[in-house]
């Protein structure tokens, strides 16, 4: 741009990512009378990339880009004006014009490969803004009418940036980035914080930050207070505390009570309905019992005679299924001995049949080895036959030459030769016999050698047969031995084994006795098991009475006068209403009560009322009387059923001649009436009328129980003890019993699994013997056979004394050839020596030469011999070889028949063994059926008779039971009744009582406790119910809680819970305050740290650029808290120090603020950027290098 002022404005892509996408471009503008501009002017076309304005000054350059900016709506004063109206041209040769208009036309383009560019079709548009005289101004998009917001909506769709305006960079603009301070100072500055929040956009989360920061103040106010009120509502509530908890232990204690009533009824109600189901059950047998009993005894006689004619009808049948199974099993083993038999034999027969392959194979075998010998040796004859004529023929030639070579020494050798010549024709028939007997000799001895081989070959079969008739005999001795030891052990097995059944029917005849005796003495322990109980829940002032009874400790003791009658339950509640004296223990006499009182005195166990039975004889004539009572009514006196007729005198003592009423209004007749001796009346609900005139009832229910249906009997602990322990001895006899039984069932069932197995071993053993004695017959007929292969025979005997001969002869024969052969042999030597000294070097080598020949034509010919030799004795082998292997073949033939037939007769043995076995588990079916209904029958038998002996021993007292039966079950249902009606109360008293609860607000989790209370829910024992009653009511008596402070307890509970719902609910409105504000410092440090990272990076890179070597970065006053203090722009130039970018020079500070540009406008990039004069304080070269 030279030193002169210039404008430049530089239009680039919006940060495209690839070079096919579109961007926005200005292709022209045009300005109509716009300040120094007259009429309509047109500027352009731009470069698609950059363009300037270049002029000297007063040319109107800054003009454009106040028409840009008159465009884009900025203000007058942001265009050097006052006002809007002064932008309209005004010269000498146009003054008064009415207004003036600038249009902007803008394009999007695709940028091409080449350079060039393509417009994007339709997306052409122009925007025009006219301003007037009167200080309007209106804007125009593609010549319609618009408006500033809809322009500048337009524009930022398009990525042209008008809210920072970092694209228009104005006259001096570039060093007022420089002039910037690290964070501003007023509320209207703006520092360079400000300025890079900015453009990063987290400037948009002060305001929010802020107006959340003054309610997260408001409200940590608003709740310190509520928390001052919580706390004062706590201190009320507390001071309530110890009260109510006082109070409300009073009535969860009454409501445990209520709860252990309930439970204790409930389980007295448990306890007598199980009764009541009890003895209706009794009830109901007894009756059926006593109805069919006698009828039962005669049915059962009469089938006890036919069962025991069937039980013996199906005893014979399972005797003759046990027979035929036995017959099976018997015919089974025989089966299986065959079985091993057939295994035993077809495995000695593999075994030979394998030893005739063998000897096949190796005679077959030999055969061959033979066959290609002679076949050899044929060749090797052949070949030898052909190579001897030429041997011959050399020879011959060699022979010549060697005459040739003697005629030339023929002189000096003639008369060696002529003599050699003789001594050769003298020793040829010599040589040609000495052949003739040495081929003999060979023959001779080699037939010898096969003969001795054959002799030795069958010298050691026989050797070996004999070692192994020697092992079969041992062997046969160790089988006997072990078939004995295994005989002895089967009779040793059958005896065991009818041992254990002999005991097994023993133990089960003392078994089926002993059953009866241990149920009886069962029966006995539970029934003295019950009275002990009865006994142990009495309380402990009689319990030592009846001790000091039992260990005869004090004598005359009776007992509890209600426990020594019995009455209908229909009169239980007037009885025990009234007689009081129910309730005294009777004693003999007075030293007996006094020795008592002393008992319990000493014990210190409390006191008791005695009735002493000898002061009571005055009432012995009135007992006699007989009395009629008024309408009939009777006597209680009269109802009392005793054991012992003195006991009489005790019962009119404590009842006289009370009589029982069916209700109040005869009651009161009989009371009031004339007769007074029957002034004493009781009503079966229990109200009283006394001889005085007195009347007593009412109350929630009349009380009973004092005397029972029937008469209690005493039994000791040492009787319940004895009883269990004959019980137990009982139980362990039959115990042993059973125990022996089953060791007698597993001790035969184990001797017949072993006599099975031994009887399979001992025929497996049998057939061993059989096989081996087999074997021994065998090898002892095929001993002889080999003892006479072993044995020479007399022709070849003969024939080896002739090969003898013969060798001898021929040896002879040789010798002498060869001693009067070697005369001649040496004087031939002796001249062929001479005469080669005589034929010199050539002489000799020529001799050597003839002499080589001649031995290969005498080896050839010892080698042709010794192969026919060869082949006479193979032929000879193989034809002996061939007799061999057709022995072998026929043998082998017999034993694949024997095999076969062996197979065919064992599979009809297999068949009836099939046959057998199907009839065995057929039979077995029958027996294990038949044994089931035998043991029916048997068990049905037992049953009826033991049916029979208990009906015949019931008869007696089954009446007697049902009657006492229904006299207690008429008692235990009215006890049913007056428990039902007393835990109905006790369930509406404890339902009142919840009610009470909820209207008081009782703790909840206390009351919870309480009603899930352990010891409360888990109670199974009366008695244990009892005394938690008892125990519970004393505790409520000792209790004086104030229950109205449990109302105003929960009064100041509701105030205090209402007052931390509020301090909940600000604390909570308060923390969802505080993390938005959290969240919006967070998201506002995040944004602003990631743009402040990618702008500080682009800058460093920028200005390195620019400066070649320089450095640039932008630094936090406060990492920590980057808005505290703001942030500082340091530059080192290059070549120089690091410095605050204010302290640099006009055209360093350009260069930095440049930089920062270029970094800010890589992070949020923009279509288009306007620069204006922004190298004023830059040289020509950094103006270059800008550019």
């Amino acid at each position: 741009m030279g030193a002169s002022p210039a404008s430049g404005i530089e239009e680039e892509s919006s940060g495209a990512a690839t070079p096919r996408k579109a961007r926005l471009f200005i292709s022209e503008m045009t300005l109509r009378n716009f300040k120094s501009y007259a009429g309509e002017q047109r500027i352009g076309p731009f470069d698609k990339c950059f363009s300037a304005v270049v002029g000297p000054n007063g040319s109107g350059k800054s003009n454009v880009i106040d028409a840009m900016l008159f465009v884009f709506g900025k203000r007058a004063k942001q265009m050097r004006l006052n006002k809007v109206s002064e932008l309209i041209h005004n010269s000498s040769n146009h003054q008064n014009l009415d207004s003036a208009s600038v249009s902007v036309y803008f394009q999007e383009i695709i940028d091409l490969d080449d350079g060039s560019f393509e417009v994007v079709k339709g997306s052409e548009f122009v925007i025009t803004r006219s301003a007037f005289r009167d200080n309007t101004s209106k804007y125009y998009i593609n010549d319609r009418g618009s408006n500033f917001t809809e322009v500048t909506k337009k524009l930022k769709a398009k990525g042209v940036d008008l809210d920072n305006n970092r694209f228009l960079i104005l006259q001096g603009e570039v060093e007022q980035i420089s002039l910037m301070k690290p964070k501003a100072q007023g509320q209207h500055d703006e520092g360079f914080l400000e300025y890079l929040e900015d453009i990063i956009g987290t400037n948009q989360y002060v305001e929010k930050i802020e107006a959340a920061y003054k309610e997260l103040e408001a409200l940590n106010e608003k709740r310190s207070s509520a928390v001052q009120m919580v706390k004062l509502a706590e201190k009320e509530k507390d001071s309530l505390e110890s009260v109510k908890n006082e109070a409300e232990a009073y009535v969860l204690k009454e409501l445990t009570l209520l709860k252990s009533k309930e439970t204790a009824t409930r389980l007295a109600t448990e306890d007598a309905d199980a009764h009541v189901r009890e003895l209706q059950e009794n009830v109901s047998t007894l009756e059926e019992n006593l109805k069919t009993e006698r009828d039962k005894i005669q049915h059962n006689l009469k089938t006890l005679k036919d069962l025991e004619s069937v039980y013996n009808k199906h005893l014979k049948t399972q005797e003759d299924l046990d027979n035929e199974m036995r017959i099976c099993k018997d015919e089974f083993k025989k089966f299986e001995r065959t079985d091993v038999k057939y295994q035993e034999d077809r495995s000695h027969l593999k075994q030979k049949l394998k030893k005739v392959e063998d000897k096949l194979k190796k005679d077959s075998s030999k055969i061959d080895e033979i066959k290609n010998d002679c076949e050899e040796s044929s060749i090797i004859i052949s070949k030898l036959e052909e190579e001897i004529p030429k041997l011959q023929q050399v020879l011959q030639c060699e022979e010549q030459t060697l005459e040739e070579i003697k005629e030339r020494s023929n002189v000096e050798t003639e008369k060696y030769v002529s003599e050699l010549s003789e001594v050769r024709a003298e020793l040829e028939p010599w040589e040609n016999k000495l052949i003739e007997h040495q081929g003999k000799l060979d023959v001779a001895r080699h037939e010898s050698k096969l003969l001795i081989e054959k002799h030795a070959a069958d010298r050691a079969a026989y050797e070996d047969a004999k070692v192994q008739l020697n092992d079969i005999h041992d062997k046969l001795q160790q089988k006997n031995k072990y078939i004995t030891e295994l005989q002895v052990k089967l009779d040793r097995n059958k005896d065991e084994a009818s041992e254990a059944r002999k005991l097994e029917q023993e133990c089960i005849k003392q078994r089926d006795s002993l059953i009866p005796v241990e149920q009886a003495a069962r029966q006995k322990v539970v029934e003295f098991e019950a009275i002990l109980q009865s006994e142990q829940s009495q309380g402990s002032v009689l319990k030592e009475i009846l001790r000091a009874k039992e260990c005869k400790e004090i004598e005359g003791i009776y007992g509890r006068l209600g426990d020594l009658g019995a009455i209908d339950v229909k009169y239980d509640i007037a009885i025990s209403t009234a007689c009081s004296a129910l309730d005294y223990i009777l004693v003999d006499t007075t030293d007996a009560a006094q020795a008592c009182v002393e008992l319990l005195r000493k014990n210190k166990l409390g006191i008791a009322t005695f009735m002493i039975l000898e002061k009571q004889t005055n009432y012995s004539q009135k007992l006699q009387q007989k009395v009629s009572a008024p309408e009939g009514v009777p006597r209680l006196f009269d109802l009392v059923t005793v054991k012992d007729d003195r006991l009489k005198l005790a019962f009119y003592a404590a009842l006289g001649n009370t009589v029982v009423a069916k209700d109040l209004d005869q009651a009161t007749r009989i009371a009031y009436g004339e007769d007074k001796e029957f002034r004493r009346v009781v009503t079966l609900e229990g109200a009283l009328f006394e001889k005085s005139g007195t009347m007593s009832g009412g109350g929630s229910k009349p009380r009973g129980g004092k005397m029972g249906t029937s008469i209690k009997m005493s039994v000791s602990s040492e009787a319940v003890n004895n009883a269990k322990k004959e019980h137990s001895q009982l139980e362990n006899e039959l115990k042993i019993l059973r125990q022996k039984i089953s060791d007698a069932i597993k001790c035969y069932q184990a001797c017949e699994k072993d006599e099975s197995r031994l009887q399979m071993e001992l025929a497996k053993s049998q057939k061993e013997i059989d096989n081996f004695s087999a074997q021994h017959s065998y090898i002892e007929k095929q001993l002889g056979s080999l003892k006479a292969a072993a044995q020479p025979k007399a022709n070849e005997l003969n024939r080896l004394n002739e090969l003898d001969d013969i060798i001898s002869t021929e040896e002879k024969e040789v010798s002498t050839l060869c001693k009067f052969s070697s005369r001649l042999k040496d004087r031939a030597t002796e001249l062929q020596k001479k005469i080669e000294a005589a034929g010199g070097e050539a002489l000799k080598n020529q001799k050597m030469k003839l002499s080589s020949i001649q031995s290969d034509l005498d080896k050839a010919g010892s080698e042709v011999n010794r192969c026919r030799v060869k082949i006479a004795s193979g032929a000879k082998m193989i034809k002996k070889l061939t007799k061999s292997i057709e022995e072998m073949k026929k043998e082998k033939e017999s034993l694949i028949n024997e095999k076969r037939n062996m197979e065919v007769s064992f599979k009809q043995v297999e068949q009836k063994a099939f046959e057998v076995e199907e009839n065995y588990k057929e039979t077995q079916a029958l027996i294990d059926t038949h044994k089931d209904v035998l043991n029916e029958t048997k068990a049905e038998y037992n049953k009826l008779k033991k049916s029979l002996d208990d009906c015949r021993a019931s008869e007696v007292d089954a009446d007697y039971k049902l009657q006492d039966t229904k006299k207690l079950l008429k008692e235990w249902v009215t006890k049913v009744k007056i428990f039902k009606k007393k835990l109905d109360d006790l369930q509406v008293d404890l339902a009142k009582h919840m009610d009470q609860i909820q209207r008081d607000a009782v703790d909840p989790d206390q009351l919870q406790a309480t009603l899930n209370d352990e010891a409360l829910n888990n109670v199974c024992d009366l008695k244990r119910a009892s005394e938690m009653v008892a125990l519970l009511e004393a505790q409520l008596k000792l209790m004086n809680p104030n229950l109205d402070s449990i109302a105003e307890y929960r009064k100041k509970a509701r105030v205090y819970i209402e007052r931390v719902e509020g301090l909940n609910l600000a604390t909570q409105e308060r923390d969802d305050l505080k993390r938005h504000y959290d969240g919006l410092r967070k998201k506002r440090m995040d944004e602003f740290m990631a743009g402040f990272n990618i702008i500080s990076l682009k800058l460093k890179e920028m200005y390195q650029m620019i400066t070649l070597g320089g450095d640039a970065e932008l630094e936090l006053v406060d990492s920590l808290d980057p808005f505290s203090e703001g942030v500082v722009f340091s530059v080192r130039p290059p070549k120089k120090s690091w410095k605050n970018i204010a302290n640099l020079s006009g055209g360093e500070k350009t260069l930095s603020s440049l930089a920062l540009i270029f970094a800010l406008h890589h992070y949020k990039p923009t279509p288009l950027y306007v620069m204006d004069e922004i190298d004023a304080a830059l040289g020509t070269y950094c103006t270059f290098f800008c550019l």
